[in-house]
């Protein structure tokens, strides 16, 4: 049956209908927001048994990562995470900075400028800030996005780690533009439930 508002005899449009999203309209979306800064994210805890895990994973056993008692003779006093812990949590991070649904594939692509400024101890919590400094549509369906990211320590003045993290994105078939965050956490796609111990938005 025809809306009110339609006149006879015309075709039944679905008011609510999305209209098509294309790469392009999302690398111009990104490229809107060149230079923003994005964020806080929330606060992520720096736990020992996330740390040693890291280390049984890698084989970085060292002791200023996991004994309190020989690293407090140590350069930082106490136990301090990974480098490239600190460099692993990025890409979990900054994905609660902006709108993730329209995501199908995220590759890590290319860290730039890497420096790590300060240590991260054990227990202490982080949490990023970023701003979007390169966007373009790459060939074979992908959009590049470059985030110049600081990693901040809570309490800590200076970043603990800083750089420039390229990424390469595919599109959802039934991608909407995306909104503005911060999201409350990562988003998962249907097939792929949150794990149990997820905060709920």
């Amino acid at each position: 049956m025809p809306w009110a508002s339609e006149p006879a005899g015309q075709p039944n449009e679905q008011p609510n209908e999305q209209p098509t999203v294309t790469l392009d309209d999302i690398a111009e979306w990104f490229t809107r927001r060149v230079g923003r800064e994005l964020g806080p994210s929330p606060w992520h805890e720096v736990t020992p048994e996330a740390v040693r895990g890291f280390a049984d994973a890698t084989h970085d056993w060292q002791a200023i990562h996991l004994d309190a008692e020989r690293a407090a003779s140590g350069p930082y006093g106490v136990p301090v995470a990974h480098g490239f812990y600190t460099l692993g949590l990025i890409p979990y991070l900054t994905s609660t900075l902006f709108d993730p649904s329209w995501i199908d594939v995220a590759l890590n692509y290319r860290l730039d400028r890497v420096r790590f400024l300060t240590a991260v101890p054990v227990g202490s919590r982080v949490r990023a800030l970023a701003r979007v400094s390169g966007v373009r549509v790459r060939p074979r369906g992908y959009l590049e996005v470059v985030l110049a990211v600081s990693l901040m320590v809570e309490g800590a003045e200076q970043p603990a780690c800083t750089l420039d993290h390229t990424r390469l994105y595919t599109m959802r078939p039934d991608a909407s533009l995306p909104v503005d965050g911060p999201v409350p956490r990562v988003m998962y796609p249907p097939e792929r439930p949150a794990p149990a111990d997820s905060p709920t938005p």
